[in-house]
């Protein structure tokens, strides 16, 4: 039966490796415009990987959000995330989405998918807008070491409908647990 690549093997990588390899993206992207991130406000979570249909392991695999803040002030935003969209687009990403619409909120704007690690980036506004918030979700890795388990492909009429996003669908927080994450 063919599995449509729900086995296919997962990128292996620790929680300290996605940690760092996110963290390098946004320090190279802050850099870019010249900011340094504030260590302050990192906000990390790892949470389980689940599949397009809700399948899961217990092999351990992972995705991490992973977001920060840098400070810049207000005027300086959409310059921003237009050298960061076109830094982002060099290195192979597609920005799925982008803005600067004062009417709006973030009204600063960018999100992007891909590149060679085919992170999910966010650059937006934050609130008060005197800050830039920068926000990676990586993809799902097995941890080294472990081998990976297969999950067997639901039948054709017991496949659940789902949202989309699945993989967060199952574990975000419904309320603002941390009023300061950029989560929510």
């Amino acid at each position: 039966m063919n599995d449509n690549g729900k086995n296919d093997p997962l990128p292996v990588k620790s929680k300290e490796g996605a940690e760092s390899t996110a963290r390098a993206l946004i320090d190279s992207l802050a850099h870019e415009y010249g900011l340094k991130v504030d260590g302050k406000t990192v906000n990390k979570e790892f949470f389980r990987c689940a599949g397009e249909h809700g399948e899961s392991a217990d092999d351990s695999r992972f995705f991490l959000d992973y977001a920060v803040r840098a400070p810049l002030p207000e005027v300086e935003h959409g310059n921003a995330i237009r050298a960061m969209r076109k830094t982002l687009e060099a290195e192979g990403y597609q920005i799925s989405g982008y803005r600067e619409d004062k009417s709006k909120k973030p009204w600063a704007l960018m999100d992007a998918k891909g590149g060679r690690d085919k992170f999910s980036v966010t650059v937006q506004s934050s609130d008060p807008p005197t800050r830039l918030t920068f926000i990676v979700t990586t993809p799902c890795y097995l941890p080294p070491g472990t081998k990976q388990e297969q999950v067997s492909a639901p039948a054709p009429d017991a496949i659940a409908v789902t949202p989309k996003e699945t993989r967060r669908a199952t574990v975000e927080p419904t309320g603002a647990a941390y009023p300061d994450s950029p989560f929510g």
